[in-house]
């Protein structure tokens, strides 16, 4: 069957130097829209480190571009026609900075859609900063233990268990446990940054 196909570091950055240069944007001000170094951008886009969670989401917000562009290069979205089957050892698969792994579960990108198998390794977590983005999230944890924290509240969920909450929710992941925790997650709604992205600020 095959391992799903990896997104490298090298890929992320060509995608995010592509985005960018469609908005003309420099490095600088797009590190300043998203809170982060130009250093820290420049090394995503030479290959050199992979993206947390939140640093993605936070690229995709401000460069106007869903998350899942970054899987591969952009298809035209779907508008009906034949099913589509995605073999397991065809997913598109993104290793994110700290201990993180995303595989697409959609043959395309989908307007208003996300739909991903996602791993954390123990101790693995989303990132330093909670996420806010448009859409309705919902999780549903295959194996292993998550600790999801939506604004004040953290849910401690299992095997079976799932959760949904709103758009613009602060929230958090975490395996606090020992071993890998594995869910599925999908998105439904207005895509990261296609109705309010940042104001850019020029510097």
């Amino acid at each position: 069957m095959g391992e799903p196909r990896g997104v490298n570091a090298a890929h992320i950055g060509r995608r995010l130097r592509e985005l960018r240069a469609a908005r003309e944007l420099s490095l600088r001000q797009l590190a300043k829209v998203i809170g982060a170094s130009p250093s820290l951008l420049s090394q995503i886009e030479n290959g050199k480190v992979m993206p947390s969670v939140d640093t993605l989401y936070h690229l995709g917000s401000a460069l106007g571009a869903p998350v899942a562009a970054f899987f591969g290069a952009v298809p035209e979205p779907s508008s009906g026609g034949p099913a589509v089957v995605v073999r397991a050892g065809e997913r598109q698969r993104i290793q994110l900075e700290h201990g993180v792994t995303w595989e697409n579960l959609l043959p395309r990108e989908e307007p208003a859609l996300r739909f991903m198998e996602i791993h954390y390794a123990p101790g693995a977590h989303s990132g330093e900063h909670m996420l806010r983005h448009p859409g309705r999230d919902i999780f549903l944890v295959l194996e292993g233990e998550m600790t999801i924290r939506v604004g004040f509240a953290e849910h401690r969920l299992g095997p079976g268990d799932a959760i949904s909450f709103g758009e613009f929710q602060p929230h958090h992941l975490q395996n606090d446990g020992s071993v890998e925790a594995r869910a599925i997650v999908c998105s439904i709604g207005d895509e990261q940054g296609a109705r309010h992205p940042p104001e850019l600020v020029e510097g």
